[in-house]
């Protein structure tokens, strides 16, 4: 079983435009990854104090010449702050509205296939809410998409910039690492994918993976076992599994895991039934 290839899951499409879990802002959120949010609301404003020159303290010289009462000018400042505050607030709101509608035709324009308009909208979106994570995570995809995944690399880590907690972004750093051949880097993402998402599936299936395409076979099968664990409708996990026993020498436990996969429709589990599973003896693999 020389050619067998340990398997990588893809990652979905974020079609929320929120850039934080705990944000109620849309209510559409496609709730895939555990990303932590953080609440929005109108930037706080420095309000302007009188600086108290004259000796007395109680009156100010205008600019016209005559003297103002300090609670009259308190006053009026105080009236211009508030406007202030509230002219800034709708703005705020506008923005946020606009960055709504941006994204949402961002992720339009990708169901469509229009990546290109896609990208546009996404960055449009990011100009109005610079903070939005998942419009980050999404440019991530649709550059990975396209080939361009050291692009797609940048926009995955400036998601999770945003947002420490992001395990899908770093999930698909981990994935570009381990393609790009730096496992280091990738088993690193991974371990922070697991400490933010502890029972997400995907965490310890790619984890695992990687694990097992670096010849430790003992702990991918630990983390296999929990991604079966945690998503027990994952057949591609019950395939890699498989291949944990097959290189640690249990045939048995390896064509369980096989015939598993093949009574959820799985091809590949088919597949290593007959070739492994059949009855006839099998060599044994080299660690």
């Amino acid at each position: 079983m020389k050619n067998v290839i340990f398997l990588l899951l893809a990652l979905p499409f974020l079609l929320s435009c929120n850039s934080n879990n705990t944000k109620t802002e849309d209510s559409d959120t496609n709730k895939q990854s555990t990303s932590v949010n953080k609440a929005e609301g109108a930037s706080p404003m420095l309000t302007y104090t009188l600086s108290d020159k004259n000796s007395d303290g109680k009156k100010l010289e205008s600019e016209a010449g005559e003297v103002v009462p300090v609670e009259q000018l308190e006053s009026k400042n105080n009236n211009q702050n508030k406007k202030n505050v509230l002219n800034e607030e709708e703005d705020d709101d506008l923005k946020r509205r606009r960055a709504h509608t941006q994204f949402k035709n961002g992720t339009s324009f990708y169901k469509q296939g229009e990546l290109e308009k896609a990208i546009e909208s996404f960055k449009n979106s990011l100009e109005l809410k610079p903070n939005n994570s998942r419009a980050f995570y999404n440019l991530g995809n649709i550059y990975y998409e396209l080939g361009q995944k050291d692009l797609a690399k940048s926009y995955y880590i400036d998601a999770v910039e945003i947002e420490p907690s992001d395990s899908l972004s770093l999930i698909a750093i981990g994935l570009i690492c381990t393609e790009n051949g730096d496992l280091p880097e990738a088993l690193d993402y991974y371990n922070k994918a697991v400490a933010v998402a502890p029972t997400f599936s995907m965490v310890y299936f790619n984890r695992g993976t990687l694990l097992g395409q670096n010849k430790q076979y003992e702990e991918s099968l630990n983390d296999l076992s929990k991604a079966i664990k945690y998503d027990p409708k994952n057949s591609e996990a019950y395939i890699n599994r498989g291949l944990a026993h097959f290189y640690m020498k249990n045939i048995e436990l390896a064509c369980q895991d096989w015939q598993k996969a093949k009574s959820m429709g799985n091809p590949k589990g088919k597949q290593a039934v007959d070739i492994y599973c059949s009855g006839k003896p099998v060599s044994q693999p080299k660690k």
